[in-house]
């Protein structure tokens, strides 16, 4: 996992995703912040999940210094909105200073705007054509 569970990390988004990461990282014991806009989202989260959460809209930078986003040392942004994923690893990565930005991505065609900004992203959808593909043994 991560070098040290002294890493403060923020996840930009409730999602499923951003629950299953908050959820895995909370029994690790890593100091966590799940970001969201819609309070609902937070249900998602374990009954064991011991990090904060906040109500906020990420495309808000004051409400990312709100959150303290800007302390972290890990950003996970996965929204379900691939823009504000970008948006939100730019402005912690080249603003705050984040040591670790991760930004997910559902449309491939953004990949070539997070190589020129050089934000690390992961392609759910790219990466779930290529588990298909591994579980068909190949395309025919």
């Amino acid at each position: 996992m991560f070098e040290s569970k002294n890493k403060k990390v923020a996840i930009i988004g409730c999602s499923r995703l951003g629950a299953t990461i908050a959820n895995r990282l909370s029994l690790l014991e890593y100091p966590i912040t799940v970001l969201d806009k819609e309070e609902g989202s937070f249900r998602k989260l374990s009954d064991t999940y011991s990090g904060y959460t906040f109500v906020a809209d990420a495309e808000s930078v004051k409400s990312l210094y709100e959150a303290r986003v800007n302390e972290a040392d890990i950003v996970i942004a996965v929204t379900d909105n691939d823009n504000v994923n970008i948006m939100v690893s730019e402005v912690c990565s080249r603003i705050f200073g984040v040591e670790k930005v991760l930004c997910r991505i559902y449309d491939s065609s953004k990949e070539p705007l997070c190589r020129q900004y050089q934000i690390h992203f992961i392609d759910t959808s790219k990466l779930s054509a290529m588990e298909f593909e591994k579980a068909l043994g190949g395309f025919l």
